[in-house]
């Protein structure tokens, strides 16, 4: 018997995540360095471009708490589109159903829907879960790595930003027989010296493999 249940009732802590799937946090400080080596600079027309989201971002969020959708659109997108991830090579899914199946003796299915998808040929994905700004952006974690568990390329490190507009955090999972994952700093946009830009230097960055992949092709 297949028991379909949704993720966001499954997946509530990470916990659940080391007890269903074996998934561990590492130790190792080398793991996860993309989020701050070796950064791209950034254009003065993206920093224009950012302030810009920032603006529109205090003025929404100056009269009420964001949700989801809000965050979406007067944030991510605009940030994706910054970072040349709404341009090809990139293709945005959204939303994305995916499947995780746990070896059980009811081959439990979770199933859940991701915010916004960032794929290029399934080699790289950049999955986004925006959270409502009352809600902590560490609270994502257990959701955003139960999605990027299901990363049906497993040669390849997959990579993740959780945000709930106020703040981001970036992670990182490699599947092996013990699949690890890392976390980077919390990078906060609600203050007037946001960081807006060291998000868009790591989005720069983590996306440059497969605009070069597609080059060389």
């Amino acid at each position: 018997m297949v028991t379909t249940i949704g993720v966001r009732e499954t997946i509530k802590s990470l916990n659940d995540l080391q007890t269903k799937f074996n998934l561990t946090q590492t130790e190792d400080d080398k793991f996860f360095t993309e989020w701050y080596e070796n950064l791209p600079e950034i254009t003065d027309a993206e920093r224009i471009a950012l302030e810009r989201i920032k603006q529109r971002y205090n003025y929404h969020r100056l009269y009420s708490q964001l949700l989801e959708g809000t965050i979406n659109l007067v944030v991510v997108s605009p940030l994706l589109e910054v970072a040349g991830f709404l341009d090809p090579p990139f293709r945005i899914k959204s939303p994305e159903s995916v499947e995780l199946i746990i070896e059980d003796p009811d081959q439990t299915v979770i199933k859940g829907l991701i915010d916004v998808l960032v794929v290029q040929e399934n080699l790289w994905i950049l999955v986004i879960e925006s959270k409502r700004t009352s809600i902590p952006v560490a609270a994502a974690l257990p959701q955003i790595l139960a999605y990027m568990m299901a990363n049906s390329n497993q040669d390849r490190a997959t990579f993740g930003l959780a945000t709930n507009g106020d703040s981001f955090v970036f992670i990182k999972l490699v599947h092996q027989e013990i699949p690890h994952y890392d976390v980077s700093r919390e990078f906060s946009l609600f203050p007037r010296r946001h960081e807006l830009s060291e998000v868009l230097r790591i989005l720069k960055k983590l996306g440059s493999p497969v605009r070069t992949e597609k080059s060389i092709k």
